[in-house]
């Protein structure tokens, strides 16, 4: 199911901690004063989805912190060598009186709110952007896609919704099909140095993110900036939604598509993502497990970061025996789920959700310098038309 050898234009990852324990083990007894509740609750009962960067020499990471009231925060962590993380003792970004928004998301005065499955990008000028979903946990509504920025990874500027200058609510951002989350964007970066930064194509920025409710089989857009603070989403010459990459039925990708990680290279931008699998009654692959995350690979033009040049035919990670037989204990789907790619001392980093037995946050690790030029013209990857349920 996993194909080996893997293509030459895919990064390749090998597991770093075959049997994951976790580089950031959670269940700690940290206390902190909620604002919004008025009371003291432990809020690191789970350490999980680390969105990594690199700073002062250090890999930091600002990661999603499950509080003993079933609501997110996110504490910092930071790491020497990329495999065992200190992290702080307060939440380092959470929700507060003052924060302009709230009316829109607190529909329980006796709950707090969440933030977290962030993603943390560098801009040349040094400044960080996190992007980050906030809701109130539990109660099912609505999750918007904000924006905060830090020069030091300690005082942080809230800047809003990303997408308050196209509509009130992300819900109505694409009025068509009334999308209710946009998790997890992906905005193109290139290595400056020792650290990803973003990037400008055709004089904007770019990010890759998934239309969670979109019907049918595009549920991934893009979406542009120019400050990498107001983004919208990108329409053709028409006014139709554009999408780059469509769900494939089975496929490991056939229910729908989580975007990681976006590097430019000499070939393309590259994008990890994960690809979720359908229902194997309807469109997933009968060899794989429903709802299950893979990680996998695309590439896309760099000029046109829309087009797509080639993905993966299959993910690089999943099917360990060992792990599976472990029960699951997140959701109801087990996870290999790419979270954060960060350079790191000659190699790539790929933190991930493992959601067998115990959370836990592993890492996978290319040997691949990011510095290394990468060009292949082999085009079979493209897209492909693998049967449901064949084995390569």
């Amino acid at each position: 199911m996993v194909e080996q050898p893997r293509p030459e234009w895919e990064i390749p990852f090998e597991r770093v901690n075959d049997a994951v324990i976790s580089v950031m083990p959670g269940e700690s007894d940290k206390t902190f004063f909620d604002p919004l509740i008025g009371c003291r609750v432990r809020w690191e009962q789970d350490a999980y989805c680390p969105a990594c960067s690199v700073y002062d020499g250090r890999i930091v990471a600002v990661y999603r912190a499950y509080g003993e009231d079933d609501q997110w925060r996110m504490g910092l962590a930071w790491s020497s060598d990329g495999i065992r993380f200190e992290r702080s003792d307060q939440p380092v970004f959470h929700a507060r009186l003052d924060d302009p928004w709230l009316d829109l998301i607190r529909h329980d005065p006796s709950l707090s709110v969440s933030y977290g499955d962030s993603r943390l990008v560098a801009s040349e000028d040094g400044t960080y952007y996190l992007y980050f979903n906030m809701f109130q946990h539990v109660t099912a509504q609505p999750q918007e896609l904000a924006v905060a920025s830090t020069r030091d990874l300690a005082d942080w500027s809230v800047h809003g919704r990303a997408f308050a200058r196209a509509a009130k609510r992300d819900m109505d951002v694409i009025p068509e099909h009334a999308p209710w989350r946009f998790p997890h964007p992906a905005v193109v970066t290139r290595l400056e140095g020792d650290r990803l930064v973003a990037t400008k194509i055709g004089g904007r920025y770019w990010m890759y993110l998934n239309c969670l409710s979109t019907i049918g089989r595009e549920c991934l857009c893009a979406a542009t900036s120019e400050n990498l603070v107001d983004w919208q989403i990108v329409r053709d010459r028409s006014g139709g939604l554009v999408h780059p990459m469509p769900l494939r039925p089975g496929w490991f990708d056939s229910y729908y598509i989580d975007t990681v990680a976006a590097v430019v290279r000499d070939d393309g931008i590259l994008l990890i993502y994960n690809g979720i699998n359908d229902d194997r009654r309807r469109d997933g692959r009968s060899d794989l497990k429903q709802y299950a995350h893979y990680p996998a690979q695309a590439l896309f033009d760099r000029e046109d970061p829309t087009r797509l040049l080639k993905r993966s035919s299959s993910p690089f990670m999943g099917n360990v025996p060992e792990l599976e037989r472990i029960p699951i204990v997140f959701w109801y789907a087990p996870l290999y789920e790419a979270w954060s790619l960060v350079p790191w001392h000659g190699a790539w980093n790929l933190y991930w959700n493992h959601g067998f037995g115990r959370r836990a946050v592993g890492l996978c690790r290319s040997t691949d310098s990011p510095h290394r030029p990468l060009v292949n013209n082999d085009s079979r990857h493209a897209a492909g038309t693998t049967p449901k349920g064949d084995s390569s």
